[in-house]
């Protein structure tokens, strides 16, 4: 065999060292063997598992965003199920990744694929592997599910906690789910009637959110004297992060709201139903921290005066409205 077929081998073994610094010395001193095709014997490439080891505890030291690491962590949790986590990394081609199906959306098997293509990523930059394959992504639809009035309304009135609250504050504040499951006592101003967000998915995410009044009346009947802390604790012990994903489902399910991937309606269809938005009501997108606004708009209390102004009005009119088809019907 060839110097150039031996170098293209996959080779996995231990240089049987407890020191770091004298491991990657030798590991340095048996890549240049490989290249030069000195090195003897097969030693085979870890499986996709077993890499998954190292990866992760990267992953989890480097200065990557939370979310960032969670998502890797939530990509490998999808992977270990399938069949390619028992496959060695150097036999893992685009045809092995096209064959994967995952439950769920299109953006639930991505979060899988790019955790796959980072992992390859990585293995070859660190010389475990020659190349890391293509790893194609499928097409995600945007949300464009809007939530109107009348299913609102439904969907409040079977949502349990903390969904309801949840929901409700998606719904009047235009807030992403994930500002609002990161949401904390130390970010309400009573006295101005707003919530800050510190932090969210764009730069524009750092802004003032007025609260309406029956947001208000919620976190008060939650906030039960705290001063500090998440609003919304997880019960789990893994931390302060809920989700209400599986809630958010059967309360669909329960309102008799529309199935299926056509018509499907998430958390996050909410808050692109938040008053005053479907209204055409520009200050309203701004509280929502869209990227195509100004930073220094969405800190103006005028501004945010006038969505909550909105906000209320448009609550009542909706209760209205449902309250009114449940006389005519009776």
């Amino acid at each position: 065999m060839s110097s150039g077929a031996t170098a293209s081998r996959r080779y996995r073994g231990s240089t049987k060292e407890s020191t770091s610094s004298k491991a990657r010395a030798i590991e340095s001193a048996l890549m240049n063997k490989a290249r030069q095709g000195k090195l003897t014997g097969r030693m085979k490439s870890a499986t996709l598992a077993e890499f998954s080891l190292r990866f992760l505890d990267w992953v989890d030291g480097t200065r990557l965003e939370a979310k960032t690491k969670r998502y890797y962590h939530t990509g490998w949790k999808l992977l270990v199920k399938a069949p390619i986590s028992k496959m060695r990394i150097g036999h893992v081609t685009t045809d092995e990744a096209e064959v994967l199906r995952f439950d769920h959306s299109p953006a639930n098997a991505n979060c899988a694929f790019r955790t796959l293509r980072r992992m390859l990523g990585k293995a070859a930059e660190w010389g475990l592997i020659g190349s890391a394959p293509r790893i194609k992504l499928l097409k995600e639809e945007g949300r464009s599910t809007i939530i109107d009035a009348e299913s609102a309304v439904k969907l409040l009135a079977v949502a349990k906690q903390p969904l309801r609250d949840v929901a409700m504050i998606v719904l009047d504040c235009g807030m992403r789910p994930s500002e609002v499951f990161e949401a904390r006592w130390e970010n309400v101003d009573w006295d101005n009637e707003v919530i800050f967000v510190p932090r969210g998915k764009t730069k524009r995410s750092r802004r003032f959110i007025p609260m309406s009044n029956r947001v208000r009346k919620a976190l008060l009947a939650r906030r039960g004297g705290q001063t500090s802390g998440w609003i919304f604790p997880s019960d789990s012990g893994s931390g302060h992060t809920i989700t209400v994903a599986k809630a958010f489902q059967t309360a669909r399910k329960d309102a008799g709201l529309p199935q299926g991937d056509r018509a499907v309606l998430r958390a996050a269809c909410v808050r692109h139903t938040a008053h005053g938005v479907n209204r055409g009501y520009f200050p309203g997108v701004r509280a929502m921290g869209h990227s195509s606004v100004q930073t220094a708009m969405i800190y103006q209390h005028p501004d945010l005066e006038r969505v909550r102004s909105v906000m209320d009005s448009d609550a009542t009119e909706i209760r209205s409205r449902h309250n009114s088809r449940h006389k005519a019907v009776a």
